[in-house]
């Protein structure tokens, strides 16, 4: 068996995957909205040989299988864009269209490195006579924290023992940091209306409740374990000053370190709500919108993606004409961000452009943003690698990361995302005591808990 027919296959195939790319880049599609990229992107994999499959009511969503036997290793794709993010591949903000969306965290990249990484296994497996099943995941909604949460109640995951996914960023690096559970919550409250100025004391603002609410939230910041957040605004407040606002509604998103925590900030956020009702003659109603787990860092997996990552499928080489536009993105960044990106990063990783994979930097830390990928990772052993896609210091949802992702500094990032993750696949059926000793590592961290979506944990949380 030969696992280097992997990178000779990926690098000689390419171009296609490169076209698909390009191709959802051109047409980015909201959370829900990705009718046109899972379209591609099944068509793709069943002129490649793939079973599709589609549960639930989700038109957007799929799982693409090949092989036979054990074991089964899933592979994460997205494709949603943002909103208002739309972005020429230019070195200065150039909207392709006003306010329309754009790939700012490159999931046009990172589906279809997935779906490049589940084609070259299955060609490889086939030659070389491997057993084993690759399951490609089309999932949508990642943006909005809850396309694979939705999944998981249609049962997507079940039967796959492991799962592997990657993310485009300024690096390239196997992520061992805890990305936060976090919740998507609306709390609308019902007051009378009143003229404000003639007779306010027959009125009941539903206003000074979610400004009471607010102020409460505020307070409660000091109380929070120190990765805690919060996060609000005001989606409706009144028609007009001189009526006393009969309804109001407020938004807000709740992260913290890991889902014990999350509801026990739930609860407490439930109840300043209550309290600002009680406080204005107000009733509170609250829709849980979605929400996801934290991240389970898996070592086993980690140093597996590692090893490819590193040994395997880097480093990376630039064109002076690549070097020169990362070079005027860079500089259109705020003053001292690729600085303060750098003092985070390990020294010797370069100044411009990350062409050598770093070793994974980041193990027992938090990163104070969330991802669904967290639910997969409380379902199953799960791993995560950012991968360089655009230069040092570009942040996620930025107009320089969605003109990257259009680009071949993307492109290149994504076929090396793919080699990472083949190998990785190789690696996981050529010996699959890792397999089991990945799950015993989860089974440790589970602690026995059994998955439940993030939005009925906190449901029942907030009703007692």
């Amino acid at each position: 068996m030969d696992k280097r027919a992997i990178l000779t296959w990926i690098d000689a195939n390419r171009a296609p995957f490169e076209a698909l790319a390009l191709e959802i880049w051109a047409s980015p599609e909201l959370a829900y909205q990705e009718h046109e990229a899972a379209r591609l992107q099944m068509d793709f994999l069943r002129q490649r040989g793939f079973k599709v499959v589609q549960k639930g009511d989700m038109p957007t969503a799929f799982m693409a299988e090949w092989g036979e036997g054990g074991p089964v290793v899933g592979i994460l794709g997205e494709y949603d864009a943002l909103a208002g993010m739309s972005q020429t591949v230019s070195t200065r903000p150039e909207a392709t269209a006003p306010k329309a969306p754009g790939h700012g965290c490159g999931h046009n990249l990172l589906g279809v490195g997935g779906l490049m990484a589940a084609c070259a296994v299955k060609e490889v497996f086939a030659s070389q006579g491997i057993q084993g099943t690759v399951r490609y995941y089309g999932c949508p909604a990642e943006e909005v924290l809850t396309g694979k949460g939705d999944m998981a109640k249609d049962g997507y995951f079940s039967g796959t023992d492991v799962a592997l996914s990657w993310h485009p960023a300024d690096c390239s690096s196997v992520t061992a940091a805890t990305m936060t559970a976090m919740v998507s919550a609306k709390f609308r409250f019902q007051g009378i209306s009143a003229h404000a100025g003639a007779s306010p004391e027959a009125g009941r603002s539903a206003l000074d409740a979610v400004e009471l609410m607010n102020v409460g939230a505020n307070y409660l910041r000091e109380h929070m374990v120190a990765q805690d957040r919060l996060h609000y605004v005001i989606t409706q407040g009144g028609l007009a000053p001189n009526i006393v606002p009969p309804e109001a509604e407020v938004w807000y998103f709740a992260r913290a370190p890991h889902d014990g925590e999350l509801v026990s900030l739930w609860r407490r956020l439930v109840k300043v709500a209550k309290g600002a009702a009680l406080m204005t003659e107000t009733e509170v109603q609250t829709e849980i919108l979605g929400g996801c787990y934290n991240t389970l860092p898996n070592k086993v997996l980690n140093a597996l993606l590692e090893q490819n990552l590193r040994s395997f499928a880097g480093p990376v080489a630039y064109s002076e004409e690549e070097m020169r536009f990362a070079r005027e993105i860079q500089e259109s960044l705020p003053s001292g961000q690729r600085e303060a990106a750098l003092s985070r990063m390990p020294e010797g990783i370069g100044t411009i452009l990350n062409t050598a994979p770093l070793p994974c930097f980041d193990a027992g830390k938090f990163v104070m943003g969330s991802t669904d990928v967290g639910d997969v990772a409380n379902i199953m052993p799960t791993s995560m690698v950012w991968v360089a896609s655009w230069p040092l210091g570009v942040p996620h949802h930025s107009w320089q990361a969605v003109a990257c992702s259009g680009g071949s500094l993307g492109l290149k990032g994504m076929v090396l995302a793919a080699k990472t993750l083949a190998g990785t696949v190789y690696d996981l059926a050529v010996d699959p005591s890792l397999v089991r000793r990945a799950r015993e590592e989860f089974e440790a961290g589970r602690k026995g808990r059994v998955y439940r979506p993030i939005g009925a944990l906190l449901s029942a949380a907030g009703s007692e």
